[in-house]
């Protein structure tokens, strides 16, 4: 299979080490709200990602985290005056409860930031070691010892201000402060009301690019074969993770490769909290099948922005219907001992769809195609890989 890697813009040939399982990390969720269709988008793509490559005989390990120690469920937990573990407990539930509507197959392991303070702890100790860390107020990393920052993001350094200004990350330059205002917390102080642990830097929590860095490394080893998350978190995210993890190891790509999904629109803008002109997961599943809500997210290209509209779900809704009656009738015939086997020219045009880049929209002509010409077993490989276990009775 073929990706487009973030880093150089080109497509690059994925496959696992001999006798290994491809490694697989995608950024979760930091769990205060309930998912929308962004977060549907992203997840739905590499379980599309992930359904490929085990159909055709690929061993994955896929670690997904949670973020579950993170200012955005702090500021949520007083504003709701809610225990912060409440809050993120309920919604972890939330969030496993609609990706697995959305036919999602659960992670093999779905690690929480606030049961792996060891393995973080560390990676920072060691990252301050070997002189790639400071402590002024907090422990920073210091961005100049990593040649090539800003390159996964292809921003220039005004670029990359304005981003963290834009998000509220920017923090202060001083004495007592950071050295450089791209530096960033590795390990911090906590409020009065959040989680703090012991460590040599004082009691505090970790900062938040560290944490991936901790548990990719912890569960999948020093270098991966396929970073992902969705386009908002290339900077500083991934940008500041890269950086740390190759400081921290020495080897180099801690990623072979880094694939972004694109953004969700609505109304004209980004969906975000903010604006409030979010589409969330439950909405949509009230108005059409979960199978019409995940086909209609895998009719778009993962890399891409696109907006959503109630017209294209409805599209979706009725397709949905009708491969639902044509195999609901396949269903009742008789094959006897010999079921059929797939076309395989319809199969190999599936397959060859998804090995370019995972260009689902064309994996999805082959599904229609499927259809026309009554091919119920292509219909029903291709479905297992498109819109995963999603209900169709």
């Amino acid at each position: 299979m073929r990706v487009r890697d973030t880093l150089t813009g080109r497509k690059v040939a994925v496959a696992p080490a001999p006798r290994k399982p491809l490694t697989l990390y995608v950024c979760g969720v930091t769990p205060y709200e309930s998912g929308h269709m962004g977060h549907a988008f992203t997840f739905s793509m590499f379980d599309v990602l992930l359904r490929f490559f085990e159909a055709n005989g690929v061993r994955v390990k896929y670690v997904q985290n949670i973020t579950d120690v993170d200012d955005p469920l702090f500021e949520r937990a007083r504003r709701d005056n809610l225990d912060w573990r409440e809050l993120a407990g309920r919604e972890i539930q939330v969030h496993i409860r609609e990706m697995t509507v959305l036919g999602w197959r659960p992670p093999d392991v779905l690690p929480r930031v606030s049961e792996e303070i060891p393995q973080i702890l560390a990676a920072v100790t060691k990252l301050h070691a070997k002189g790639f860390a400071y402590r002024t107020d907090e422990l920073y990393f210091d961005a100049s010892k990593y040649r090539g920052f800003g390159n996964l993001s292809h921003l220039s350094r005004r670029s990359m201000l304005r981003k963290l200004r834009h998000e509220g990350l920017l923090g202060r330059v001083g004495p007592d402060a950071k050295q450089d205002a791209l530096d960033f917390a590795l390990w911090r102080r906590s409020g009065p009301d959040e989680p703090a642990w012991p460590s040599q830097f004082g009691d505090g929590r970790p900062g938040w690019h560290i944490e991936c860095t901790a548990m990719s490394m912890h569960y999948l080893g020093e270098q991966i074969d396929l970073h992902g998350g969705g386009r908002d978190l290339v900077y500083s995210h991934h940008e500041s993770e890269r950086a740390q993890s190759e400081s921290l190891t020495g080897q180099k790509p801690f990623a072979r490769a880094w694939m972004h999904t694109g953004l969700v629109r609505y109304e004209g803008y980004k969906m975000s909290k903010s604006r409030g002109n979010l589409v969330k997961i439950s909405e949509a599943t009230q108005m059409a099948p979960a199978a019409a809500v995940r086909l209609y997210l895998v009719t778009h290209r993962y890399g891409r922005d696109w907006t959503f509209e109630w017209k294209g779900l409805e599209r979706a809704s009725r397709y949905i219907e009708q491969v639902r009656k044509f195999l609901a009738d396949d269903a009742r015939f008789d094959y006897g001992r010999r079921p059929p086997k797939p076309d395989p020219k319809l199969m190999a045009e599936f397959n060859a769809a998804l090995a370019d880049d995972l260009d689902t929209p064309r994996a999805v002509r082959a599904l229609r195609a499927a259809l026309r010409q009554g091919d119920a077993a292509a219909v029903r490989a291709m479905k297992e890989v498109l819109l995963g276990s999603t209900d169709l009775s």
